[in-house]
């Protein structure tokens, strides 16, 4: 299957990889030539004469010539060919990711999918690498055995004695590698894994003073991995030298059966030295074919890892799914459930509808399913039973492209890329002017702190936005929703972690973004709740209660109580 996904990748590049085939055939024609060379040094060795010294000697030099250069030519062609294809297979990988369901990624490690591009494609183009190699020593191979036969097809068979044991040595490592390199990458998937998860919680590391906890952790793992890249190791270093033995016992066992024939006057010298030169050079090969071999059987093992994570579910629409247009922004829930793991329901027969321009809140206890439920709207999930419709359309029956051009997301922790300030606010619509990014900021209320940053607009903001603090991230994310221009807004709790003076600034962004916009707000802060038209109280993957927050006051229930703790909470937290 492996390799029959890799031959897929080859088809377009069968003429170039023609072409350098037989140059390397020639290369390896012309290493044969080498006996035709020796034939007539023997000869003028023999006659005497000098001019058929110099003849043989200049054959001897055209034919190392034309070896290197038809190698060389050929082997750059073909490597050139296998880059080709771990190009296209890497451009595929990462194409295939970006399609990949959030479901996939809940699944999946980010250090694993991570280590498959990087070092599984670091093994892929090693062994493309020992592709040009293994071809010329293998032609060299065939054409050298073939003159052999040639020759004297008796010494060819006592040559070939020990083939058999050749065979079955190369068989039998090249199975051990291919297992061996598979734990390998594994091993290393979990160093990487690790790293990612420690480099991603550091501020929970330092805050629990856990740096031996996880020095230890990483440990553990970085000694499973050395112990796998030492059985790697043994064996491909155990594969050589007994390879090698096996080659020399069938040179010594030709030598003297060569010999003994030379004596009784059976073959000739100058046959002998022609047989002996193909037999070194055929006996070169053999060995490294070995170290070829190795290499491509570590970069089958890798190709399968790569293909296995390209075969993962992508995101899609179904073949007669429609596009979706002028969208108003109505949002229906009907009899909605889901579940993460197929076995416990996070939630249990939601229905709301919301009408066009709408503001609603979800409040509830943590795990409700407040985050689940407006996951459901862009499709990152799609729900277990029921449907979820938009200006009456199953967001299942759209062209998914249609359905998220018209939604925007303002997360709590702003997702920010390692670029400018006004390249990440242009996330939101690729081809905005200028113009249209720095009103976006005004909007936002970000415009004043981006024009006091010495670059401006051209700040590079660092990795995850790192270089800016928590509200002005959030203004920027703000900026980018603004410039997307949505008839959907999800804000998922974007303004719980900032202190008064961020939030008051986020609240005149938010007034601004709301306008005309069917919105859902997920957030624990009554200043975001009360721009609300409505407020949906979820309980254990339920609607609970639903009014204004009047209304919901005066019902005493859920909403009421949760509203009564926070206003305790925030009484009792000291003034700063």
């Amino acid at each position: 299957m492996t390799s029959s996904r890799l031959v897929q990748y080859l088809r377009p590049f069968i003429a170039p990889m023609v072409g350098g085939l037989l140059l390397t055939a020639l290369a390896s024609l012309a290493t044969v030539g080498y006996a035709g060379a020796v034939k007539l040094l023997v000869q003028a060795v023999s006659d005497r004469s000098v001019q058929g010294l110099a003849i043989a000697l200049a054959t001897a030099l055209a034919l190392n010539v034309l070896k290197n250069a038809a190698q060389y030519f050929g082997g750059y062609t073909l490597t050139s060919v296998g880059q080709q294809v771990v190009r296209k297979i890497r451009g595929d990988l990462f194409a295939r990711i970006q399609y990949f369901s959030l479901p996939t990624f809940d699944r999946w490690r980010a250090g694993d999918i991570l280590s498959r591009f990087s070092n599984d494609m670091l093994i892929l183009v090693e062994g493309v690498s020992a592709l040009p190699l293994f071809v010329s020593a293998s032609l060299t191979l065939v054409a050298g055995l073939a003159f052999m036969i040639y020759l004297n097809w008796e010494l060819t068979l006592v040559t070939m004695a020990v083939a058999p044991l050749v065979v079955w040595a190369v068989y039998t490592f090249s199975n051990l590698l291919r297992r061996a390199t598979t734990v390998a990458l594994n091993r290393i998937a979990d160093l990487n894994s690790l790293l990612q998860e420690s480099l991603e919680s550091m501020r929970i590391i330092k805050a629990f003073t856990r740096e031996r906890y996880e020095i230890a952790r990483f440990e553990d793992r970085n000694s499973a991995n050395f112990g796998a890249s030492m059985k790697l190791a043994q064996i491909s270093l155990t594969q050589t030298p007994v390879i090698d033995v096996a080659v020399m016992v069938g040179v010594l066992i030709l030598a003297g059966f060569a010999l003994f024939q030379v004596v009784a006057g059976t073959l000739t010298v100058t046959k002998f030295f022609m047989f002996f030169t193909v037999t070194t050079t055929v006996a070169n090969p053999i060995s490294q074919l070995s170290n070829y071999i190795g290499s491509l059987n570590k970069a089958h093992a890798a190709s399968r890892r790569i293909f296995e994570l390209m075969d993962l579910p992508v995101e899609g629409d179904d073949p007669d799914a429609v596009e979706l247009t002028d969208v108003r922004g109505a949002v229906e829930f009907a009899d909605v459930r889901f579940s993460y793991d197929g076995v416990r329901d996070v939630l249990k027969g939601i229905s709301a509808k919301v009408a066009p321009g709408e503001i609603v809140a979800l409040v509830g206890p943590s795990g409700s399913g407040k985050t689940t439920l407006v996951n459901l709207v862009p499709r990152f999930y799609e729900p277990t039973s029921g449907a979820v419709a938009v200006d009456g359309q199953d967001v299942l029956g759209v062209r998914l492209s249609s359905l998220r051009r018209a939604i925007a997301i303002v997360p709590q922790d702003p997702q920010l890329f390692s670029d400018s300030i006004e390249e990440n606010i242009r996330y939101g619509r690729l081809d905005a002017t200028r113009a249209q990014v720095e009103e976006a900021a005004r909007l936002a209320n970000a415009h004043e702190f981006i024009t006091k940053l010495p670059d401006g607009y051209e700040t590079m903001v660092g990795s995850r936005g790192m270089r800016l603090s928590g509200g002005e991230r959030q203004r920027i994310a703000i900026a980018r929703a603004i410039l997307r221009d949505p008839r959907i807004l999800i804000l998922d709790e974007a303004t719980s972690s900032l202190d008064a003076h961020s939030e008051a600034l986020i609240g005149e962004a938010l007034d601004h973004l709301l306008v005309g916009r069917t919105t859902f707000i997920i957030a624990h802060r009554l200043s975001t709740i009360r721009r609300a038209t409505v407020i949906l109280v979820l309980a254990d993957g339920r609607i609970v209660e639903h009014g204004t927050h009047e209304e919901l006051l005066r019902r005493g229930g859920l909403y009421a109580s949760l509203y009564e703790r926070q206003m305790l909470e925030t009484a009792h937290v000291p003034a700063t």
